[in-house]
């Protein structure tokens, strides 16, 4: 959606509208879960729970389907990590450890109590988190 407001002076100025909420971090580890193979066994077995929660959501209700759709989309619209609530970073890391760690994991602090970002480490996870995205 595009806003055009006009004023005497200005022909039109451009008006973006404010950024939607970040994605359910609930939606984020189950997005992980379906894409995370893992070990031949517990992969697979978590893969089908995950393909039966997905299934569950999106047939539950209207208003289920519409929630998990719009997760999805703010998924796919979130362009870093950095970006969602520490709340729902939680709900991620609760849900898939591994996957959070491999997309998140450059933003917590360092062993030795520092915030340095290690840029190879963050660039690894900006690539892990967008294909993550590229899931939903």
């Amino acid at each position: 959606c595009i806003f055009y407001s006009s004023t005497p002076k200005t022909m039109a100025s451009l008006q973006l509208p404010p950024p939607g909420p970040p994605p359910n971090g609930a939606v984020l580890a189950l997005l992980s879960t379906l894409s995370n193979q893992g070990s031949p066994s517990q992969g697979h077995n978590n893969h089908i729970l995950a393909l039966k929660a997905r299934d569950d959501a999106l047939s539950s209700s209207p208003e289920g389907y519409g929630d998990l759709c719009s997760n999805f989309c703010r998924v796919l619209a979130c362009s870093s990590p950095e970006l969602i609530p520490e709340e729902e970073l939680k709900k991620f890391h609760d849900g898939d450890v591994e996957m959070f760690n491999k997309c998140c994991g450059w933003m917590m602090p360092a062993n030795n109590g520092t915030s340095d970002i290690n840029e190879a480490k963050k660039q690894l996870g900006m690539l892990t988190w967008n294909t993550l995205r590229q899931m939903a």
